[in-house]
């Protein structure tokens, strides 16, 4: 890709958000009117020196080098539901391009846990789920005589601990999202939201190893995944 790319690449990833929202409608919520601004932010991206960015003539996929791992996150296809074709194609691509480079063991890339094409694509190319965030979307307490909370802040209670953030800037999930980083697998899931709801969350997020127990206890308390994050090398 080359910076000329940026546009059209963010074109194809507004209508990614439009699509995932109907997934999850909190976290996946599209800002409005930011598709110019993504465009300026993936031109700079895609000119980074630690940065893999392909494309072919239906589809794109960037890659930033974080230690040993290429962590994929914009990634879209045109039309959706394509993945088997161009997706795999250019994942393959993408891992050439790493091996030449050296130092990279595995490819982490985010996806949908709802977007099954490109769920079923990643599987056929042998990475593994590794990780699931799970959400639960949360009626914020009202802003105190102190007035908004400053971001980030972090939040800690019984058994977890996290920080209270804003979403990324092409995202409107309608205020600060909550996201742990230390919680118990028994932890009391309801302290949780009343601990992120009176700091005026509107969104809390808890990252989980799958099947685990942790995970069982967030699917007993109602909560749903929204994303998935799969780990491994394209077969």
């Amino acid at each position: 890709m080359s910076d000329g790319d940026a546009a059209w690449a963010a074109e194809l990833m507004e209508r990614r958000r439009q699509e995932y929202a109907r997934y999850s409608p909190v976290f996946w919520r599209p800002a409005a009117g930011v598709t110019d601004l993504h465009r300026r932010f993936l031109a700079r991206v895609i000119a980074h020196e630690r940065v893999i960015a392909l494309r072919s003539p239906h589809a794109f996929v960037i890659c930033q080098r974080r230690g040993a791992e290429g962590v994929v996150d914009d990634f879209a296809v045109q039309p959706p539901g394509t993945w088997a074709d161009d997706g795999a194609v250019l994942l393959r691509a993408l891992a050439e391009r790493l091996a030449q480079a050296g130092g990279a063991s595995a490819l982490r890339v985010v996806t949908a846990n709802a977007d099954r094409p490109k769920v079923a694509m990643l599987e056929a190319l042998s990475l593994t789920l590794a990780e699931q965030w799970w959400v639960r979307p949360l009626k914020p307490a009202p802003a105190g005589p102190e007035g908004a909370t400053v971001l980030p802040e972090r939040v800690d209670g019984p058994g977890f601990s996290g920080t209270l953030t804003a979403a990324p800037g092409v995202y409107a999930p309608g205020g600060p999202v909550f996201q742990t980083d230390r919680i118990e697998p028994d932890a009391d899931l309801a302290a949780v939201e009343r601990g992120a709801a009176r700091r005026g969350a509107v969104l809390a997020v808890i990252p989980a190893v799958p099947e685990s127990a942790l995970a069982a206890n967030l699917r007993r308390g109602g909560w749903t995944v929204a994303s998935d994050w799969y780990l491994g090398w394209p077969a």
